[in-house]
């Protein structure tokens, strides 16, 4: 197994030998997010910085409205990548945030809201709908190449030059300040899983619960 952290001479014996530079570099590390109880947290955006974005993702993200939500509630996109916001409920939406990062509001619509919303700045937006109260999503918007969202198991997986020596661990329901951790890789070799417990505050007193359980 190659280390984490390679000398620079033993990369360039191995250039030498023809090897290719994703052999040389690659790392492949998972990290798996259960809360105290130890179950698995979906809905966990994972950052590994690294790599910064130089061009935004042309792919529009897609939050869709279902039974009076948001789905997914928390999707993480690129700076400069834009979300669309279908309706496939049989009744009409409003959807706005008023975050630091983006404003902005659509008209009471069904099916197709029209033109994607561009998000240019990191950071976290927090949908909304003037119509339905109780329903809530959230934007997280990165700045690196390398983030994912944990799906029903808690798990994300990355594959990238090198692990780095943090990663940022993001969820709506955390008790972090902020909602938001920085989370040492110390512990982590290529090929490993890094586990990481959050503490949860109970979904019932957190707004828009209800969205989700109705």
């Amino acid at each position: 197994m190659i280390s984490r952290k390679l000398p620079a001479l033993f990369i360039s014996f191995l250039c030498v030998l023809g090897l290719p530079a994703a052999y040389v570099s690659a790392a492949e590390f998972a990290v798996l997010v259960v809360d105290q109880q130890g179950m698995p947290v979906a809905n966990v955006v994972v950052e590994s910085p690294g790599a910064a974005i130089t061009e935004a993702s042309s792919e529009i993200a897609i939050i869709d409205q279902v039974n009076k939500r948001f789905v997914p509630m928390v999707v993480a996109i690129q700076k400069g990548q834009s979300v669309n916001f279908p309706n496939n409920d049989n009744i009409r939406h409003h959807v706005y945030s008023f975050s630091a990062i983006k404003q902005f509001s659509t008209e009471l619509y069904a099916d197709s809201p029209g033109a994607p919303v561009t998000f240019d700045q990191s950071g976290i937006a927090v949908l909304g709908c003037n119509i339905h109260d109780s329903m809530v999503g959230y934007i997280y918007v990165s700045e690196w190449q390398n983030f994912s969202v944990s799906d029903a198991s808690g798990l994300v997986r990355f594959n990238q030059s090198a692990i780095p020596e943090q990663i940022v661990i993001w969820h709506p329901w955390s008790t972090d300040k902020d909602n938001r951790r920085e989370v040492s890789t110390a512990s982590v070799n290529e090929g490993g899983t890094l586990e990481v417990q959050l503490n949860i505050n109970n979904p019932e007193r957190v707004f828009g619960f209800r969205a989700l359980r109705d």
